[in-house]
């Protein structure tokens, strides 16, 4: 197994772990930290699959995206649309779940942005993310 196999192997165990901590928070009812870690979730699965094909990517965000979309562009899988749906929905969360900020004129916290709702549809993306991942990963022989 190369570098970026092994890579991509500890990027995904890495997501599984972070949606583990996703449906642990939803649980005891802190959405924000729910969402954050569903965020971490499709990231790092999305960087395991970049490392198969040899791209590492420091970034989060909509640039992920955009690198996501390039790179798998020739081979593109109806799965992977759940993926950029995941990243396109969690991507606005990732500060929201972790800072306060200004909202027209009203400061808000994590707690008044992130709901139940968002966090559950959050873990719901990132479990067919998760899904989408191994299936590719399995296919490559990496795990």
């Amino acid at each position: 197994m190369v570098v970026f196999e092994k890579f991509a192997k500890k990027y995904f165990e890495e997501s599984v772990r972070d949606l583990s901590r996703a449906e642990r928070a939803v649980q005891l009812s802190d959405y924000p930290q729910a969402a954050f870690y569903a965020q971490q979730c499709v990231e790092k699965a999305v960087k395991a699959m970049l490392e198969i094909k040899r791209h590492v990517v420091y970034n989060h965000g909509p640039e992920l995206i955009g690198v996501f979309v390039d790179v798998f562009k020739d081979e593109w899988g109806e799965g992977f649309n759940s993926i950029v749906e995941a990243l396109e929905y969690l991507t606005e969360y990732y500060t929201r779940s972790r800072y306060p900020f200004l909202l027209r004129g009203e400061v808000l916290g994590p707690e008044d942005i992130v709901s139940k709702d968002i966090a559950e549809k959050g873990i719901e993306l990132a479990r067919r993310t998760i899904e989408v991942v191994r299936d590719y990963l399995r296919g490559r022989s990496v795990i």
